[in-house]
Formats: C-alpha cells, structure tokens, sequence
C-alpha cells in the first residue's frame, strides 16, 4: 500500500541519502544498521521497555527505506545487495515479533502474525519467479511496522498483532489470487 507513494516517500529520504553517501556509507552498512536497530528493539521488547523498543523499530523501518534509496539514487544497487536487505528484513520481523511473545504477548497471536508476515514476503518472492510484479495487497513490511509501532504505543500490541495477521495473511492470498490471474491470461 505504501509502495503505491514509494516516490513521494523516497523524495523525502533522498537528501538522508545524500548525506550517507557522501559520509561514505554503502546500502549494505545502511542494511546492517536496520539489523542492529531492529535487534535492538527485540532486546528492550523483551526487558518490558515497550517505548524504547518502538522507537528501535521505527528507525530499523526509516534505516530499511534508506538503504534503498542510497542504493537507487547512489548508483549503488546489486543483485546482492536486495537479497541481503530482504533477508535482513525477515531477521528484524522474526526477533520483534518472538519478543514480544517472550515479554508475554499471546503466542498465538505472534505466531499468526509471523507467519503471515513471511509468507507476505514469501509469496511476493516465489511469484515473481514466474510472473513480472507482485507487489500486491495491505499489508507489506512497511504497513505492518507502523501498525506494531501503534499497537505498542497505545498499549494495544495484542490487537496490532491480530490486525496484521489478518491483513498479511489476506495480503498473501491476495498475492497467491493475483498471481493465478496474471497466470490465466496468459
């Protein structure tokens, strides 16, 4: 939903990116920082201090916006460096989301709500093997962040985490369904 504002979105980080570039950082250190930031969020998640854990996450999700673009905009993209960052990604989704089960959150609901958010990526990945784009449905990385920052903030994690289980788990489908039409009418 909003890769549909992916320009409107990168224009603002685009001078952020001017700057890491011009410190002489690549996307992949840019990654890596996203790496430690999201751990860092599951470390005080787990020690019950939700706010600095949100925080964390926020600037692990600004940090995974910015790699891209320096690497769009700095001349900087491999093939390398987009496996790293979606893989990276998966590693931050998986420490948040375990965390919050281990701080107390109901497992059930983590686990509805991880394993929606893998095969959201999931999904995504194994179409694009066989159709051109899939970036398809509500609920992407981005969203279901912003959604876990609210949820933590409002003290309302078990809802954040009912709500994206049901929007990944319908944005995987809806993947699955849009692959299927691509596919037909071929």
């Amino acid at each position: 939903m909003l890769s549909r504002e992916k320009e409107k979105i990168e224009k603002l980080i685009r001078p952020f990116a001017v700057i890491a570039r011009k410190l002489g950082l690549k996307p992949n250190h840019i990654t890596m920082l996203a790496l430690i930031s999201g751990f860092v969020s599951a470390y005080f998640i787990v020690q019950h201090s939700y706010l600095p854990g949100a925080l964390f996450l926020a600037l692990s999700g600004m940090l995974d916006a910015l790699d891209g673009t320096l690497a769009r905009f700095g001349g900087m993209k491999t093939d390398f460096g987009g496996v790293l960052d979606s893989v990276m990604d998966r590693y931050v989704d998986v420490a948040v989301l375990v965390a919050l089960g281990v701080a107390g959150e109901s497992w059930f609901a983590v686990a509805l709500a991880l394993s929606g958010s893998l095969m959201v990526s999931y999904t995504r990945a194994r179409a694009e093997i066989v159709i051109e784009n899939c970036a398809v449905g509500v609920a992407e990385r981005a969203e279901r962040i912003i959604i876990l920052i609210a949820g933590i903030l409002l003290s309302e994690v078990y809802i954040a985490l009912i709500i994206i289980a049901i929007l990944s788990h319908g944005t995987a489908l809806h993947r699955l369904l849009h692959t299927f039409w691509v596919l037909e009418k071929k």
